[in-house]
């Protein structure tokens, strides 16, 4: 990236978006199949009529929006809660991604709420973001742990060789730090070099993305394109997908319009598992005799391919398919409608025991977060998938997320962390403020709960 552009990303950005929008405008005819598609418009209320017969509608209104009027009611409740499904996709028939579209409308909405007011919700909203990942990664890592997983940024000539690829973590695995550990274990076996990058210096955008701030969003993301770029890699590795679709959908495209080329190709870590399996096998040294029920999500379907194909390679373990929707990208997007992000759980519940698993198994680290406080209620171990691959492989990480959460109340959680507060000079009116609202939700313990069947030798 030129030096030049560098105080003009986020114009630059702008920029390359309205060239997308403007191809939409002119080849979306308003058939309505993505709004027919969508897996939220039902539980968000949005009547569509017989044969989907307003669908047409809602589309025209969000065509609307992307042209600076003022869109219809329908077409703002259908932005406001996409969850980044992706059905909509296929369902397109013209090439335009109703996702990006979608997403895209969202921006407009609510760019009539005034720059400023967008620039302050976006700020607080990754502040508020940025400081829960900080003080939850450090009541459960040690500063050189925690260097491991985010370490310090480089210039680019400070790299002395090339890795194989680097892996992108970021902004908020490191909450349940497990996970990202045993990524590395696996590359580390497999022989992989590579240089590690994540937290809020090297941030996607989503962010502010999310809360209509788009110039902020493409500076963010084309300064995080510049650092990935920078050890010369010509693969980066992502976890997270929704820095999968940020980055890889709505940014990479805008920076090969703005500068002419993309520095490097965006793939997902499981998928790049999936890849090298014939040398992960002969690595599958435990046998693992589970029956695994996967919270599957819809966003990025070639994940879910690929974690059903590497578990499916363990001595062992057997993969259950449940018959519940496959929606969402994590179970953080579906807060937008919070009394069907409940049901769709229990209905997951009640289908993994009704399937006899053994195991319910998230691939997402949000996902995992919220699963995990759930423990106690259910007779099958809740855990990541990568806990599986590491069983397997005779590596034992503990999720020490999940033992946080299941302490029971905050000064508990005080009391057990006390070492790392005191490493790490942790405040501790923030660290309160931070657990209530991270892990508890508001309150400050966890709440009362119906007995649950005791878990299993199987389990955590």
């Amino acid at each position: 990236m030129p030096e030049a552009t560098a105080n003009s990303n986020g114009s630059l950005f702008l920029d390359a978006l309205r060239g997308r929008v403007d191809d939409i405008l002119q080849s979306c005819t308003r058939c309505g199949k993505c709004v027919a598609a969508c897996p939220m418009v039902e539980p968000a209320g949005i009547d569509l009529g017989e044969e989907a017969a307003n669908a047409p509608a809602i589309v025209g209104g969000i065509l609307d929006l992307l042209a600076g009027g003022e869109g219809t009611p329908e077409a703002e409740r259908w932005a406001q809660v996409c969850t980044n499904s992706g059905k909509c996709i296929p369902a397109c028939d013209y090439g335009v991604n109703p996702r990006f579209m979608v997403n895209m409308a969202r921006v407009a909405a609510k760019a009539k709420q005034g720059d400023a007011v967008v620039r302050r919700a976006a700020h607080q909203y990754f502040n508020t973001m940025g400081r829960g990942t900080r003080v939850i990664s450090r009541l459960q890592l040690s500063p050189e742990i925690l260097a491991r997983l985010n370490p310090p940024l480089r210039a680019a000539d400070e790299y002395e060789e090339t890795p194989d690829i680097v892996f992108y973590t970021g902004c908020n695995v490191i909450k349940t730090p497990h996970i990202a550990l045993l990524v590395l274990e696996v590359l580390d076996a497999l022989g992989i070099s590579y240089e590690v990058m994540g937290g809020t210096s090297t941030c996607c955008g989503i962010q502010q993305f999310k809360q209509g701030d788009a110039k902020t969003a493409g500076r963010v993301a084309y300064n995080t394109i510049e650092r990935l770029a920078r050890p010369g890699a010509s693969r980066v590795i992502s976890w997270c997908p929704s820095c999968q679709i940020q980055i890889g959908e709505v940014a990479l495209p805008a920076y090969q319009d703005s500068f002419g080329s993309m520095p490097f190709d965006l793939n997902p870590i499981a998928e790049f598992f999936a890849e090298r399996l014939d040398d992960l096998r002969p690595l599958f040294v435990h046998a693992v005799p589970k029956r695994v029920a996967l919270q599957e999500r819809s966003a990025l379907p070639g994940i879910m391919a690929a974690v059903k194909k590497v578990l499916g390679a363990i001595p062992g373990l057997e993969v259950v398919e449940l018959d519940v929707p496959v929606v969402s990208t994590q179970a953080s997007h579906l807060s937008v409608l919070p009394k069907f992000k409940a049901e769709l759980r229990e209905r997951e519940f009640r289908a993994a025991a009704a399937a006899g698993v053994t195991t319910f198994a998230s691939i997402f680290h949000g996902c995992h977060r919220e699963l995990v406080k759930f423990q106690p209620e259910v007779s099958f171990e809740l855990l990541n998938f990568m806990e599986l691959i590491g069983e397997a492989m005779g590596i034992q990480i503990p999720d020490l997320y999940k033992r946080l959460s299941l302490l029971g109340d905050i000064d508990t959680i005080i009391a057990d962390a006390a070492d790392l507060i005191a490493a790490h000079r942790l405040d501790l009116d923030t660290v309160r403020d931070v657990l209530a609202q991270d892990i508890y939700g508001g309150g400050a313990s966890v709440p009362a709960r119906a007995a649950a069947p005791p878990v299993p030798a199987h389990g955590p």
